[in-house]
Order: structure tokens, then sequence, then C-alpha cells
């Protein structure tokens, strides 16, 4: 009996706090955090293995929670919160294997290379490479591959999901960006040439 009182009164606390948070009131957002942030940092930590990371995306939630106080309509505050950690993890594991991928497809661009390609030209990809980690990450993807790969603009984008002329669009941005940084890659031409 004790324990569904207990449930009771933390969701009647939980109901009153999530009142006060919505009307800014930064002593609401306090317990809320004092009262939620260890139990989420230690969903997180269990999930990923890293306290930093673990930490990263529980701050995370807070700041979310805190910006949306006003639009958000909860049921359930440690459901909702668990929620929104399990998503961040997600989205976590995501990110890290879209990076892994793109760094496959850069050692990809170098190893395919014959024996004859000099550290000049090395240089120069790995400038490019620096410009285009800069891209969000389909213009990256189609800039790579088509530019830098050589493969057929249709095929790149039938593998992102996009249209030919989408992905015509992201070929004309990343040129764009490189004519805006035209200064730092004369620079860096000049600079392999004279070595």
């Amino acid at each position: 009996m004790s324990c569904c009182l207990s449930y009771f009164m933390r969701d009647t606390n939980d109901i009153a706090l999530l009142a006060l948070l919505k009307e800014g009131d930064e002593t609401a957002f306090t317990e809320i955090y004092n009262q939620y942030w260890e139990p989420l940092y230690f969903m997180a930590h269990k999930r990923l293995q890293s306290a930093q990371d673990a930490e990263e995306i529980v701050q995370q939630v807070f700041l979310t929670l805190w910006q949306k106080r006003a639009s958000l309509a909860i049921q359930s505050l440690p459901f909702y919160l668990a929620a929104m950690v399990r998503y961040a993890v997600y989205r976590h594991f995501a990110n890290l294997q879209r990076k892994k991928e793109q760094a496959d497809t850069l050692q990809g661009v170098t190893a395919e290379q014959s024996p004859a390609f000099d550290i000049d030209n090395k240089f120069l990809l790995e400038i490019l490479n620096k410009l285009a980690n800069e891209l969000p990450d389909k213009h990256r993807i189609v800039f790579l591959q088509h530019k830098l790969l050589d493969r057929p603009l249709e095929e790149v984008a039938g593998e992102l999901g996009v249209s030919v002329r989408t992905a015509e669009g992201y070929v004309l941005r990343v040129m764009q960006v490189m004519r805006q940084r035209r200064e730092y890659l004369t620079l860096a031409v000049i600079f392999m040439l004279t070595r």
C-alpha cells in the first residue's frame, strides 16, 4: 500500500512541478533536474558505456526540456524523460555510424588510388576532405562519390534516395562553398607546389 501511495505522491508532485515549469519556474526545473538526473544518467550510461557521452545526452535532454517547457504536454514525467534519453541514445549511435561510414568512404578514396598517387595529391585531397567535412552529410557524400570517385551522379543519387536534380543541387552548393574558400585552396596549392 505504501508503494502505491508513494507513487501517487510522486506523480502528484510531478504534475505540480510540470505546471510550474510551464510557467518558467526555475526552482521547479531544478527540482526535476535533481530528482531525475541520476536515473537518466544511469540509463544512458548503461547503453553507451561512456560517462562523458551519457552526461552530454542527459544535459541535452534537460536543456531541451527547459527550451520546450511552454509547449510540452507531458502525461508522465519519468516516462517522458526516459523516452527522451532513449531517443537521444539512438541518435548518438546513428551519428557514430554515419561518421564511421564517412571515414570508411574517405579511406576508400585514398586507398583506391594507384601507387603513382603522390604526396602532393594526397595533400590536396586532405584539404578537400577538410572542406567537405564542413558540409551537410548528403552534400559531402555526393561530392566525394561524384567528384572525387568519378561515379555517375544518377548512381549516387539513387543510393541516397534523392532525385538527380537534388544531387545536382548538392554539387552546386559544394562548388559554391569551394569558390568561397578559394583563397584557402589557393594558398594550400601554392604551399604544396613550393615544398
